[in-house]
């Protein structure tokens, strides 16, 4: 027993750790309005919510035994350490989880017995080194400067802070090198539980071989003019790879990717040229942005006259009317990933079963993105969604890692 609790202790500290560190907005203007006996009794209450409900739903939402640690490390910051590498969209739904958990709660004063309502920040990191807090730390100052309520930061962009100033070199580097790859993420059917289609999901890599994940150097290719060289990398391996492998592929194009003539010309003159049209599907992304519908189904008309299928991408954000989607010549829907994280709660569940009906009427297939436990899975299949994706199903993998060699 001292032996196995020995390793256990060894693992949970050597082992990727995931840290939430929780800051309560305004504490010194609640201290001064409430004085500061209210300010500690909120926070004691806070450390109750957080040791006891918070915990729990935290171990319920990853199915799976996880050591977490929480701590008041500040008079009015806390920690919240998950000695597990949590995936991201893990992180996610455990920062919605604690986020949503805090702000819905009434918080008693002492003497007149009336509530007030706390709003909190929240900055995240993982790593295995002992510099995790101060990941974590720089997360949670950069939310608060850019009055966001949550930011996450990798580890690895902290350790190679050069990588982020010279993020331009990076990207020429990867042009240079052909190194741009698409990381494939796997889409199953619900009725047969198989995959069968990936989304291709850009990847760029610093000179050490380092991922580097697209929120870090999209807005920067756009703005070097970088952009159009890493779409048509992309592109030209995903195309060489459906040759090789037989596999069905989804691509994300935006609206501004569609007013852009230049990836127009090569992604239609490739598709052509190789004849892979059959094997392809475009994923238009939802947004508000769209502004011309005439130009979004031209382009959706054109391109499927050499078989690609359409799809459009986080439904419930963007097209905010059900008559656009009528207007455009589309095959699939992917339901947006907010939608699908609160299945189990009856009114994003009735909402979803709402699209789900109106998808079939117009014999529009549906998809499921953020698909990320079992229990999420079952909910999809039993509203007759036709396809899920997450990662549950499976994580983006390379080519390598999906056929075992190296095209």
């Amino acid at each position: 027993m001292l032996i196995q609790k020995f390793l256990n202790t060894f693992f949970r500290k050597n082992n990727i750790k995931t840290l939430f560190l929780i800051d309560i907005l305004y504490m010194k203007d609640l201290n001064a309005i409430y004085d500061f006996r209210n300010g500690d009794f909120i926070i004691k209450q806070l450390k109750h919510i957080l040791k006891n409900k918070t915990k729990e739903l935290i171990k319920k939402e990853l199915q799976r035994n996880v050591h977490v640690k929480i701590k008041n490390t500040h008079a009015d910051v806390f920690e919240v350490l998950i000695y597990d590498n949590l995936n991201i969209e893990e992180i996610k739904n455990i920062k919605n989880l604690i986020y949503e958990n805090i702000v819905s709660k009434n918080f008693r004063l002492i003497k007149n017995h009336s509530t007030i309502n706390i709003d909190v920040t929240i900055g995240c990191a993982k790593s295995n080194d002992k510099y995790l807090k101060i990941y974590a730390e720089k997360a949670l100052y950069n939310a608060k400067i850019n009055f966001l309520h949550y930011m996450y930061y990798d580890s690895f962009l902290f350790k190679n802070e050069s990588v982020n100033e010279n993020l331009l070199d990076v990207l020429n580097y990867n042009v240079d090198n052909n190194l741009v790859e698409p990381y494939f993420q796997a889409i199953m059917d619900n009725t047969t539980d198989e995959v069968v289609k990936y989304e291709a999901l850009m990847r760029i890599f610093d000179k050490n071989g380092q991922i580097l994940m697209p929120h870090v150097f999209i807005h920067k290719a756009k703005k070097c003019r970088l952009y159009n060289k890493l779409m048509e990398i992309m592109i030209d391996k995903i195309i060489v790879y459906i040759l090789k492998y037989k596999i069905h592929v989804s691509i994300n194009l935006d609206y501004t990717d569609i007013l852009n003539p230049h990836i127009k010309r090569i992604l239609i003159d490739k598709i052509k040229n190789n004849n892979v049209g059959q094997y392809l599907t475009l994923e238009i992304l939802e947004s508000e942005k769209v502004s011309n519908y005439d130009i979004v189904n031209d382009f959706i008309n054109r391109i499927k006259s050499f078989g690609v299928k359409i799809a459009i991408d986080d439904f419930g954000t963007g097209f905010s009317n059900y008559e656009n989607i009528l207007n455009l010549n589309i095959d699939y829907i992917k339901i947006d990933g907010s939608l699908i994280k609160k299945i189990d709660e009856d009114i994003y569940l009735n909402l979803i079963k709402s699209i789900v009906l109106f998808s079939k009427q117009q014999n529009i297939k549906v998809v499921a993105e953020f698909v990320s436990n079992l229990k999420t899975l079952r909910y999809v299949k039993n509203v007759g969604i036709d396809y899920s994706q997450g990662y549950h199903i499976a994580k983006p993998m390379s080519i390598e890692e999906l056929f075992g060699e190296k095209n």
